[in-house]
C-alpha cells in the first residue's frame, strides 16, 4: 500500500491543487492521498476564505482520499512551525510513506542543501543572520544572506521554497522514514494576483473576490473557470450565500481582544517590543489590515504583525505551540497528539481502520469522544482548535445572519 501525505491550507482549493493530487495518484502510483490541511485560520494570520468542512470537500471531491486538521497553533505559525505540526501530523498516522510539496525550485538535492546548512547552525552562519537582522532584514531574508551563496538566495526568496526547505528540516528533526519529493509548481507565482494563467494563485482568487464580492456572471464564470469543474455548484453556493471571510472580518472581535489585556509578551510569535507597540498604538485601531499597516516597519514585517494580532484573538500562547527547547528532541506524538479527521472518501474509508492499527496517536471523529482518549495536555490543545471554530463561526454568522453548527454538531465531510 502506497500513501503519499500532503500539508495544505487549500485556501481556496484550485486546479494547481487538483494537479498535486492526480500527479501522487497517477505518476506516484499512490493507492491513497491523505492531508493535512489547515482548519478555520492559516499561516498568514488570517481567516481561511471558505470554512474548513468545505475546504475538506473540496479535497476529497478531487481525489484525497482523507483529510485531517492540522492544529492551529501550528497552522497560524511561522512556516517552521507550521512545517514541523505538518510533519509530526502525517507522521503520527503511521501510514504516509512519501511527503509531496510544491515548490518553485524542483532541486530537491539544492534545497536539502539549503535545509542542511540551516539546520547546522553554524558560528558564521548565525553572525551573518544576527548581523543581517539588525540591519532591519526581515528573518527570510536575513537568512538568505546568511547562507553565502547567491543561488541558494535566490531559492530562499521564493514562499513554496522556503515551505519545502522546512518540510525538509522537519523530516531530519523528527527522524521522520517519510521519503521528500517535490515538484515544482505549476501556473501563477505564489504572490501573482492575475486570474490570466492557466493555473491562477491561491492569493490571486481571494484577491478577485475580494475585489468583486458581488459578482456578475461574468466575473464568476472567470473565477469558477480557475477551480476544478467537480467544485463549481459548491463554490458557486459558498459566494452567493456569502460564507466567506477576509482578514478584515475579525476586526470587531481582534479589537475587544486588543482592549482586554495588558500585556502580549506571552502571546505566539510576540516578544516584548511588539507587546508595548501593540499596547501604544492600539487606540488608533480600525481595522485588522490596517492595524497591521501601522504597526509594521523595516524590522518588523506584516506577516509577523499578522500572525501575533491572529494569536492575540485565539489566545494562543508560546506555550502552546509544544515545541522542545533545544535541550529536548523533537518527539511527533507530543507535538501532534490526535488526528482530527475532517472529511474522508469511499475510497479512503480503509484508511480508518489501518490508523487505528498502525498510528501512533488516537484518532477524533468527534470532541464528544475525545476527553477518554486524550491527555489533558493534548486535550488543551484541541480545545484550542475548537475555539478558534467557535470564533470563525462567529465571525461567518455574524456576516451571513444564517446559523452555523458548531463542533460538537457538525458533521465532517
Amino acid at each position: 500500500m502506497k500513501v503519499v501525505g500532503i500539508i495544505a491550507e487549500y485556501n481556496p482549493f484550485h486546479k494547481g491543487h487538483a494537479y498535486q493530487i492526480r500527479y501522487a495518484k497517477e505518476r506516484l502510483g499512490a493507492d491513497y492521498v491523505i492531508v493535512a490541511m489547515s482548519g478555520p485560520f492559516t499561516q498568514r494570520g488570517t481567516p481561511a476564505l471558505f470554512d474548513k468542512y468545505s475546504r475538506a470537500g473540496h479535497a476529497l471531491a478531487c481525489g484525497a482520499d482523507l483529510v485531517l486538521e492540522l492544529p492551529v497553533v501550528y497552522a497560524t505559525a511561522s512556516a517552521q512551525v507550521f512545517a514541523t505540526g505538518g510533519v509530526a501530523l502525517l507522521q503520527n498516522a503511521g501510514l504516509v510513506d512519501t511527503l509531496l510539496f510544491g515548490s518553485e525550485c524542483p532541486d530537491l538535492a539544492a534545497l536539502k542543501n539549503i535545509a542542511d546548512r540551516i539546520s547546522e547552525e553554524s558560528p558564521a552562519y548565525q553572525a551573518l543572520l544576527r548581523q543581517a537582522l539588525q540591519e532591519g532584514s526581515s528573518y527570510a531574508a536575513a537568512r538568505a544572506k546568511a547562507i553565502e551563496n547567491p543561488a541558494y538566495a535566490e531559492i530562499l526568496a521564493q514562499p513554496n521554497n522556503i515551505l519545502a526547505i522546512e518540510y525538509l528540516g522537519a523530516l531530519s528533526r523528527l527522524d521522520s522514514s517519510m521519503t521528500p519529493l517535490c515538484l515544482q509548481r505549476q501556473g501563477a507565482g505564489y504572490h501573482e494576483t492575475s486570474l490570466d494563467e492557466d493555473m491562477a494563485s491561491a492569493s490571486g482568487l481571494r484577491h478577485f473576490l475580494a475585489d468583486h464580492p458581488q459578482m456578475s456572471d461574468q466575473e464568476l464564470a472567470l473565477l469558477l473557470d480557475q477551480i476544478p469543474e467537480a467544485l463549481h455548484a459548491s463554490v458557486k453556493e459558498l459566494i452567493h450565500d456569502g460564507q466567506f471571510l477576509f482578514a478584515d472580518d475579525t476586526s470587531l472581535l481582534l479589537h475587544y481582544a486588543l482592549t482586554e489585556t495588558q500585556d502580549f509578551t506571552e502571546i505566539a510569535d510576540s516578544n516584548f517590543d511588539i507587546s508595548n507597540k501593540i499596547l501604544q498604538n492600539r487606540h488608533l485601531f480600525a481595522s485588522f489590515h490596517s492595524f497591521c499597516q501601522l504597526l509594521k516597519s523595516k524590522d518588523l514585517a506584516y506577516s509577523r504583525i499578522s500572525r501575533v494580532l491572529c494569536h492575540i484573538l485565539l489566545d494562543i500562547k508560546k506555550q502552546d505551540m509544544l515545541l522542545p527547547n533545544d535541550t529536548c528532541p523533537l518527539d511527533a506524538k507530543e507535538l501532534a497528539p490526535y488526528l482530527r479527521i475532517l472529511g474522508f472518501s469511499d475510497n479512503g474509508r480503509p484508511l480508518l481502520k489501518q490508523i487505528k492499527k498502525n498510528g501512533t496517536v488516537p484518532l477524533i471523529t468527534s470532541p464528544q469522544n475525545a476527553k477518554g482518549l486524550l491527555s489533558p495536555e493534548a486535550m488543551h490543545l484541541l480545545d484550542k482548535d475548537i475555539f478558534a471554530s467557535d470564533v470563525y463561526r462567529m465571525m461567518l454568522s455574524n456576516k451571513t445572519g444564517q446559523f452555523f453548527p458548531n463542533e460538537y454538531t457538525r458533521k465532517f465531510s
